[in-house]
């Protein structure tokens, strides 16, 4: 009898090991298929929130001039184009002085940085680690890396006019591309999955827009507080930090590396006050800014955004960590509308993050116990 125990328990203990592998296998499998997939999902993706952009700003002026959509559309697209070359033609010089000119201070801030750290022993010998880590390229290293730099270059053209033109045809008829993916749901579920497609469409254009809003303060702030401290090249370092707000939490920290690095050239006084200034302008936009656009959009945890843009970069490098917000908050979405409330049947998400759920007593709050304590 214990024998047989004994054989039973090997065999579940097998079966286990088994399931633990095999389940292994398959992630791994799933993640090397995402990987290889990922960058036509996310161009394809930015087309699409190129397009729910597009859509949003023809339609509101569709709705205040009583143009047709296609007319709204094409104006809305002949404006845009319009505001980016006036932009160009009006920023673009002093610009390109400005981004030449920090490319020469960076270097003078990154020795000047090397100098400070060569004063202790411990920093001379990082210094001559990452010397022997660096070394001299070679000329077929160099060759490699001129290839490498045209090649990802001409990928980065592509991919934009992929996104473009996926985002124009999208916009032209988005009818006809939402009649079609409604076509491949059974006919019992299509007034549910309409919804759904319009409740996605609502959260991305107001995400877009409010990101938008964001990303315009963060770079007007930006600009005025280095222009205030006497920050040379504001409006260049005002510019990135506007771009790369556009990535939450990472691209902050990414902005304020170059505008802490020439503040140092002016002393460290002036670097302190450079990186006072940034955590400023991210206070205002985290919790002033951020707040008013979860409001009509979705909340998203930010250790949950953070993670999802480590798991998108691994996947597919910096086009991951730029769309793991969107892509966040339109898995979120169908989440709540098609799992928790389609299979689950759980409306409590719609009143609410502080809703109770539903199936869990609600625990009487103390000042309610201490009202019963009272009266008894």
């Amino acid at each position: 009898m214990d024998a047989e125990e004994q054989g039973l328990e090997r065999a579940r203990a097998s079966s286990r090991a088994i399931v633990a592998i095999a389940t292994v296998l398959v992630v791994g499998l799933l993640f090397w298929v995402l990987g290889a997939v990922f960058d036509v999902v996310a161009l394809l993706f930015a087309g699409v929130l190129l397009a729910v952009f597009l859509c949003g700003i023809a339609g509101w002026l569709s709705r205040r001039t009583r143009l047709r959509r296609g007319w709204a559309l094409g104006a809305t697209v002949v404006a845009l184009a319009a505001v980016v070359a006036v932009s160009v033609w009006l920023i673009a010089p002093s610009l390109a002085a400005q981004v030449d000119e920090l490319a020469q201070r960076l270097p003078q801030a990154a020795r000047r940085i090397t100098e400070h750290v060569e004063r202790y022993a411990w920093g001379r010998k990082l210094v001559a680690r990452l010397a022997e880590v660096q070394g001299l390229p070679h000329a077929r290293e160099a060759l490699l890396g001129a290839t490498r730099l045209l090649s990802t270059t001409l990928g980065a053209v592509t991919g934009a006019l992929i996104v473009l033109f996926v985002g124009l045809f999208l916009a032209a008829e988005p009818a006809a591309y939402r009649k079609g993916l409604l076509r491949l749901t059974p006919v019992a579920r299509r007034a549910r999955a309409a919804a759904v497609l319009d409740d996605l469409g609502h959260i991305l254009r107001r995400w877009l827009l409010g990101r938008l809003l964001s990303m315009a303060v963060v770079g007007v702030m930006t600009w005025i507080g280095l222009a205030l401290l006497g920050i040379r090249l504001a409006l260049s370092l005002a510019v990135l930090a506007a771009t790369l707000a556009f990535v939450p939490y990472i691209g902050p920290v990414l902005a304020l590396l170059p505008a802490a690095l020439l503040g140092l050239l002016q002393g460290p006084a002036m670097a302190g006050y450079v990186v006072a200034l940034y955590l400023g302008v991210q206070l205002v936009e985290s919790y002033l800014i951020t707040p008013l656009i979860q409001r009509s959009t979705v909340a998203l945890p930010p250790g949950l955004i953070l993670a999802t843009q480590v798991l998108m970069g691994a996947l597919t490098g910096g086009l991951g960590v730029v769309l793991a917000t969107p892509m966040l908050a339109a898995l979120v979405v169908l989440t709540k509308r098609v799992y928790v409330e389609g299979v689950l049947g759980d409306t409590s998400a719609r009143q609410g993050e502080d809703a109770p759920l539903p199936g869990i007593p609600e625990r009487p709050s103390k000042g309610a116990m201490n009202e019963g304590r009272s009266a008894s």
